[in-house]
């Protein structure tokens, strides 16, 4: 075996590279019998030694006898705690709404950590970026006292998604195929920033942030009459394989000038910072926001195509985020804030926007803020958003 600094190098595959912090996808765990765990436990943690990845992905553990899972489950972090990987991370494949279900409480008693949510949540997330659904559909999710006790609970152990390697229950078709308005980046590059910015453990699918557009509809059946592998248009090659993105082959698409990925980059600066902004985006309690169109307008939550707002507050800390759902035309509203926290005359600091230069997204001005203003008993702020826009508030 090869070790060098950049990662490590399997001489039999001289072409696959693990580095730290990687995640491992085990694939056909459900098709493991009970007389082979022992083997498999030791297979992986054989895995675990020479790439030194830090977690891995369990696919459609649900599908497994609790009784093999925990076994497994709990092999594995045994061993880790033993080469001083305290933190290995299990996350667990759900489909179909168990999220919301019972039997997701009953999948963290497999000694889980964290819950792959590809089912009715990416569902929902996808219709609200794309102004075609409810966002008060994808918010209900996260009420005040949830399955595991307290929204934050949700915030720890589910792992949202929007596109995925399946597409369970959907068309097999990337968030950004067939997109052909002008503001196409900065609608992928915000429908990531809604999960990086809400409840939850963000997981963005490799080619999401390149903008990738694969969809089944480019099967051409004069060349293959039948579909054999649909779930090929949904995973692209992104370095330079036979089956690329885009209808290439053999071209490079990792590009971090890309203007999905620098925003996708600026938002996730935001939200893992050390500071207050920080720990309230990434642990902060949530409230989908009212909002009105117009000054003598009712203060109502958004609908389909709006300003969709939420506040993420820790202790005294709130961070306000905005996305104009609608991708053809730009839009505006008064946004609801917490008026103990911000009575009006006080600011809001922009901590992220998405019409900012490349230059700025990646070293962000320090001095635009947004006034807070008093209407009908409540604190407010105006934002005015372009096309598929998106914006972060804070202190």
């Amino acid at each position: 075996m090869n070790w060098d600094p950049a990662g490590w190098e399997d001489p039999l595959h001289p072409d696959v590279e693990f580095r730290r912090g990687d995640f491992f996808d085990l694939k056909d765990f459900d098709h493991s019998r009970k007389d082979t765990l022992d083997a498999l436990v030791k297979v992986y943690q054989y895995w675990i030694a020479v790439s030194d990845c830090d977690g891995f992905r369990i696919d459609t553990v649900k599908h497994i006898d609790p009784e093999s899972s925990r076994r497994f489950c709990s092999a594995i972090h045994e061993y880790c705690e033993t080469i001083g990987k305290e933190n290995f991370f299990l996350l667990g494949e759900v489909t179909g709404g168990e999220y919301m279900a019972g039997s997701y409480l009953d999948l963290f008693g497999r000694n889980l950590d964290a819950i792959l949510d590809i089912g009715e949540s990416k569902s929902h997330l996808r219709a609200m970026a794309k102004g075609l659904g409810d966002p008060k559909a994808f918010f209900d999710q996260y009420s005040a006292a949830d399955i595991l006790g307290s929204h934050r609970e949700t915030g720890r152990y589910h792992v949202s998604v929007l596109d995925d390697h399946d597409m369970v229950g959907n068309d097999k078709r990337r968030f950004a195929a067939g997109v052909a308005i002008a503001a196409r980046y900065e609608q992928v590059a915000h429908a990531v920033g809604i999960m990086l910015t809400t409840l939850g453990i963000p997981c963005i699918y490799y080619g999401t942030e390149q903008a990738f557009d694969g969809t089944v509809d480019r099967h051409d059946f004069g060349v293959e009459p039948t579909l054999g592998f649909e779930d090929r248009y949904i995973r692209e090659c992104m370095f330079g394989a036979t089956f690329g993105a885009f209808k290439t082959s053999g071209c490079h698409f990792f590009d971090p000038e890309h203007p999905a990925y620098l925003r996708i980059a600026a938002i996730s600066r935001v939200r893992n910072s050390d500071d207050l902004n920080g720990l309230a985006l990434r642990r902060g309690r949530q409230y989908l926001r009212e909002i009105a169109r117009a000054k003598g307008e009712p203060y109502v939550y958004p609908g389909m195509g709006d300003v969709t707002a939420w506040s993420r507050i820790m202790c005294e800390r709130e961070v306000l985020v905005a996305v104009n759902t609608h991708g053809l035309e730009a839009r505006s509203a008064f946004v609801t804030v917490d008026a103990n926290l911000h009575p009006p005359g006080s600011r809001l600091c922009v901590l992220y926007s998405g019409d900012w230069s490349d230059a700025e997204l990646k070293q962000p001005p320090l001095s635009e803020a947004l006034v807070v203003e008093g209407h009908t008993g409540r604190s407010v702020v105006w934002v005015d958003l372009p096309p598929a826009g998106m914006v972060v508030l804070g202190a």
